[in-house]
């Protein structure tokens, strides 16, 4: 405890101040911590030596790169389908799917009418009109009616092989939606799957990252615990005071002096004046 006192010449007034020092091994152990916080702040971390760690991302799994493979290998994929479609679609398409059968149903047909002119022509040699009119007419419908039955029969296979031909390109063109569909059904689950691994495996990275940095920081928190200790050292407040001690005021000292001294002369010159006169 130091105290100091000052009063100005004639004011009257006495100015304290008061003030109390730390402890000295208080102090000095607060300026070894303040040492050792700027050597900290330099670099100096004695046998600690922390490595500042790096943000890392997780990369791609295998079942995201397998994704990607997939999307290259399967771009134009369903084009093969659209080429039979087209070619499903052409003209004269319809020739691959004509019934192998139809010249074997067409020569069945000429053979039965074969059949018909033959027993035709008999019966007009045993009327004895082979070779007239009326025989030229009856063979006349009969080849009509040959050529009406092989055109509808080659009609309808011709039409049927135009309409499977139809549904061959409609199924090519299905074939094709479907395996485009298929594959980004492969490459999704792929891609959902290995986003999940990548996610978990970015947790574990972001946690190491939070764990190295908190070792990185620690020494830094216990000089911080070790400071917040300090500001609640115990020590007084300092003060400062000012007391006032009843003096006299200088001038009024001084007429009053005067007064008192003039009042002293004029009794003693009336005591003199007095003795003078009288001799």
């Amino acid at each position: 405890m130091s105290t100091a006192s000052a009063s100005p010449v004639g004011s009257g007034a006495e100015y304290g101040v008061r003030y109390q020092a730390e402890l000295p091994e208080v102090m000095g152990r607060k300026l070894g911590l303040m040492d050792r916080a700027v050597e900290m702040a330099k670099g100096d971390m004695g046998t600690y030596q922390p490595t500042i760690p790096q943000q890392q991302v997780a990369p791609f799994t295998q079942q995201q790169l397998q994704a990607q493979n997939l999307v290259s290998q399967g771009i134009g994929d369903y084009q093969q389908y659209l080429d039979k479609a087209q070619t499903y679609m052409g003209p004269g398409a319809y020739q691959q799917f004509l019934n192998p059968y139809q010249d074997y149903v067409t020569s069945g047909i000429e053979e039965q009418f074969g059949k018909a002119r033959t027993a035709q022509e008999a019966q007009g040699v045993e009327a004895g009109a082979f070779g007239g009119a009326r025989q030229g007419l009856q063979s006349a419908e009969l080849s009509r009616q040959q050529a009406e039955a092989v055109g509808s029969s080659l009609a309808q296979g011709y039409g049927q092989a135009q309409q499977l031909a139809g549904q061959a390109a409609q199924q090519q063109l299905g074939l094709a939606g479907q395996s485009q569909q298929m594959a980004m059904g492969d490459i999704s689950n792929l891609m959902q799957s290995g986003a999940q691994q990548q996610q978990l495996a970015q947790t574990g990275l972001d946690a190491q990252y939070r764990q190295q940095l908190q070792q990185m920081y620690e020494p830094y928190q216990r000089l911080g615990f070790v400071s917040d200790i300090f500001q609640g050292a115990p020590t007084s407040a300092s003060s400062l005071a000012m007391a006032t001690t009843p003096q006299a005021n200088p001038l009024a000292q001084a007429v009053g002096a005067g007064i008192t001294g003039l009042a002293a002369y004029q009794g003693f010159q009336n005591l003199t004046g007095g003795q003078s006169t009288g001799s």
